[in-house]
């Protein structure tokens, strides 16, 4: 693919990657920092003393990006396999924090980040991010619970469902997955079957598909539905995002569209809320917490068990790969890429009759993260993922620049009719107002 569009940089002023690395990135090393200050009172004088050493580390950090600084590869005798894949394209480029491209910038800032907590003992699996996560979770207390009624409600009907009314349910526990907190959950207000098929049910659904930009999911749902088998999530957010992802794999597992269900999570704090492993056991036990979650105990119980079960018996698993948040694209997911798990990642997942890539930067490294024009079909975009068998379905709400699969004109309306009351016309695409659906067979 030679005539590939280029990627987003940070100097592109048009981008949100402009506003990201001047203003988002340094909040979060901030935000770093405050956090080792609150975690270091009154602990011991090695803890106190290697927290301040990465605090020292981040505050360099900091003004590296606010003075544009060029990027520094990490030491060459790191034995982490992950660091020689950044090392090898930043190799000779002289990239700066303001000026280079977003996407491997990016990947690089959490990885960097990562590394000044590795090198202290007592401090190499702490979890910057895990107040936040824990803090955003605890704020979805009434959906969280409205979900665990609903779900209650239909388990009692699950084995009556007939092809139509499964199909209503497989469209609408995607939905509620690609939306996370954003969700509407009207579309479960009822699990009497009749109501699920009703005139008021289709109306529900109509409201919540109207800010899905592109929508590939019939095609999704005939290759699940002929072809039932394990079902993989790569994963994007954790909190109330990954238990909606936890309710619809309850749905897969208990219709018997899925045997099994993988859910991939990141190696390292990701991205401030991406699930590490530890990050669904916290979930659990969040959750068995009455004090947090006092209403519909009998109901998120239910759920609780149901979940530990499945993964207790193998057909509810977690893995995770350092491949997910190196600075490869998803393009690199291939028989060719040894060195760092791609074709490790290819050979498993070829065996998976659906795998469900959640969220915006799960979408910028299948896409490449290129100025695609927005009528691109989504299979054109993905490159070699579009004919090497695996198949894809990408759930994202829009949050970046990149974006494709929509019909002719739909970009530029939504752009005039946004430019009347936003000084800026294109910030929609960073909105979280809007989403697409998209699939690839893996046969193109």
């Amino acid at each position: 693919m030679s005539d590939l569009p280029p990627v987003y940089y940070n100097k592109d002023s048009d981008s949100f990657a402009f506003e990201t690395a001047r203003v988002r990135w340094i909040k979060i090393v901030q935000d770093t920092i405050e956090d080792i200050n609150e975690a270091i009172k009154d602990k011991s004088q090695e803890f106190i003393e290697q927290g301040q050493s990465i605090s020292k580390q981040l505050s360099s950090l900091k003004s590296d990006i606010q003075n544009d600084g060029e990027i520094k590869p990490f030491l060459n005798n790191s034995n982490i396999k992950a660091y020689g894949s950044y090392n090898e394209v930043l190799q000779n480029q002289n990239y700066t924090w303001l000026s280079g491209p977003w996407l491997i910038l990016e990947n690089y800032l959490y990885r960097l980040i990562n590394s000044f907590f590795l090198a202290q003992p007592l401090w190499f699996n702490y979890d910057i991010f895990n107040n936040l996560k824990k803090s955003a979770f605890e704020s979805s207390v009434d959906g969280v619970s409205e979900l665990a009624v609903r779900y209650y409600e239909l388990s009692s009907n699950i084995n009556k469902l007939d092809s139509e009314a499964l199909k209503i349910l497989f469209t609408e526990f995607t939905e509620i997955s690609l939306w996370g907190n954003a969700t509407d959950l009207s579309l479960l207000a009822t699990a009497t079957l009749d109501d699920i098929k009703s005139i008021q049910g289709a109306e529900a659904r109509k409201k919540s598909e109207d800010k899905i930009l592109s929508n590939d999911l019939s095609e999704a749902w005939n290759q699940i539905s002929q072809n039932k088998g394990r079902v993989d999530f790569v994963l994007d957010n954790t909190g109330f995002e990954l238990y909606t992802d936890l309710i619809f794999a309850l749905f897969l597992i208990e219709t018997k569209l899925s045997t099994q269900v993988n859910f991939h999570t990141k190696d390292i704090p990701w991205m401030v809320s991406d699930v590490n492993i530890k990050d669904f056991y916290i979930l659990i036990d969040e959750l068995k917490n009455v004090e947090k979650f006092p209403l519909n105990r009998k109901e998120i119980d239910f759920f609780i068990n149901k979940v530990e079960y499945y993964n207790n018996i193998g057909v509810l698993n977690l893995q995770t790969s350092s491949f997910w948040t190196l600075d490869k694209d998803f393009y690199e997911i291939n028989p060719s890429e040894i060195k760092y798990g791609g074709a490790d990642l290819y050979k498993d997942l070829l065996n998976s009759k659906l795998i469900i890539f959640k969220g915006d930067m799960n979408y910028r490294k299948l896409t490449g993260d290129r100025r695609w024009d927005p009528t691109t079909k989504f299979i054109n975009s993905i490159g070699p993922l579009a004919s090497q068998g695996l198949k894809i379905l990408s759930l994202r709400t829009v949050k970046a620049d990149v974006l494709v699969g929509l019909p002719q004109g739909v970009y530029e309306k939504i752009t005039e009719e946004w430019g009347k009351t936003n000084d800026n016309k294109l910030s929609w695409l960073y909105s979280g107002k809007y989403a697409v659906i998209s699939y690839s067979n893996g046969d193109n």
